[in-house]
């Protein structure tokens, strides 16, 4: 279960295989075997590092020793699923549908991203999701995806009079979970019996009809109360190393998430 076909998540699995290696020349023998950009991983290395800083500073993360909720935490950086939800969060509004191949289109094959604002867009061709799309069958999960930025081709007459039209393309796209969207994406309405985000993408939450969407909407409640909580408590550990109160609510929030995502 769960959606993890994404061109970000791809580079953290890069970098994660090139960091492995301790010493120098293995990470250079590693980079140069699999066409990666040795100085460039080692850019992210430092960039890494840095962020960490801001996190910590920031009480995202503790310097302390960790605490269980650390080592769960640690657990958690390698779950793609639940890494997709950060990448909602930091490329929100970039979203985009897929547009698959409708029935009685003639020869029409593959699919195509359309955009908030009623583009139709291809993926850039360094993407690792542009033969997903291209061999889009007529049905099937992917639905939804974020996307870093959007690119357009300007319109220019090529040899023999023909005009080239203008196309529209999205870099760095990563197909996620409709719950990722209506979890970590922009403001939710309640419309009937089916949830409206960013005022135009439409859901409908299993067979419980609104109370399924009032359910999914005090989730997002809980996931803002809980992580504000973690951000301000100056004490988070429990005595004799217990697990504290706050650890507790973020893992049980947690684990109702990814439960969520995998049952999609």
């Amino acid at each position: 279960g769960g959606t993890v076909k994404s061109d970000l998540i791809a580079v953290v699995a890069a970098y994660k295989a090139w960091a492995s290696f301790s010493k120098e020349k293995e990470r250079r023998h590693f980079a140069s075997h699999n066409a990666l950009d040795h100085n460039a991983l080692r850019e992210i290395s430092g960039l890494r590092s840095q962020f960490k800083g801001y996190l910590v500073d920031a009480g995202f993360i503790s310097q302390k020793p960790p605490s269980q909720l650390q080592s769960r935490l640690k657990l958690v950086s390698d779950d793609a699923i639940l890494t997709s939800c950060c990448l909602v969060a930091g490329l929100y509004p970039n979203i985009a549908t897929l547009l698959r191949p409708a029935k009685g289109r003639g020869n029409a094959k593959g699919g195509r991203l359309m955009t908030k604002d009623g583009d139709v867009c291809r993926p850039s061709s360094n993407s690792f999701q542009v033969e997903r799309i291209r061999n889009a069958a007529e049905k099937g999960k992917d639905a939804y995806a974020v996307f870093h930025a959007k690119h357009r081709t300007v319109s220019a007459q090529q040899q023999g009079g023909s005009i080239q039209r203008n196309e529209s393309f999205l870099s760095e796209v990563n197909f996620v979970s409709r719950y990722a969207l209506l979890l970590f994406g922009g403001d939710v309405d309640v419309c009937d019996n089916a949830i409206v985000l960013d005022g135009w993408l439409k859901f409908k939450v299993g067979d419980k009809g609104q109370t399924g969407a009032i359910l999914i909407q005090e989730l997002r409640k809980e996931l803002d109360i809980v992580m504000t909580k973690h951000i301000m408590a100056e004490e988070t550990e429990g005595e004799n190393g217990d697990i504290g109160v706050i650890e507790k609510e973020c893992i049980d929030v947690m684990e109702v998430v990814r439960t969520l995502l995998l049952d999609e």
